[in-house]
């Protein structure tokens, strides 16, 4: 199972990586805090799970989902943002995510959303 975990706070991200890390069985967990070094992996490697925020310099969040979601219709997105989810309910709605998490992310939270994706994943979380 390939996740890729997204944001451009260095110290979120490392933080963020670590709890998908703890919580899935067997899954290679990278990190980046650019949208378009985290897409060209995921063109390479495949991405089952996108932790993203939406608020990303340069290009957006929001944009490497849609990315995300045309190259692979079958990725679970779960958008872990500082953003309420009422300033893009839209754009979430068009995305068609799997999940939200508005910071701070803690692991019951990361746990709750592994266990309810868009596209189960049978078998692969704590």
């Amino acid at each position: 199972m390939q996740i890729i975990c997204v944001d451009d706070h260095p110290v979120l991200l490392e933080g963020l990586v670590n709890t998908v890390q703890h919580l899935v069985k067997n899954a290679n967990v990278q990190g980046f805090t650019k949208a378009e070094e985290a897409f060209a992996f995921a063109k390479q490697n495949g991405c089952d799970i996108l932790f993203c925020e939406i608020q990303l310099y340069a290009d957006g969040g929001m944009t490497l989902a849609e990315k995300i979601r045309k190259q692979f219709p079958r990725a679970n997105i779960i958008f872990a943002t500082v953003c309420s989810e009422s300033e893009y309910a839209k754009e979430v709605i068009d995305v068609r995510l799997s999940g939200y998490i508005t910071k701070p992310i803690t692991k019951a939270r990361v746990r709750e959303e592994l266990h309810n994706l868009r596209y189960p994943i049978a078998g692969c979380f704590v």
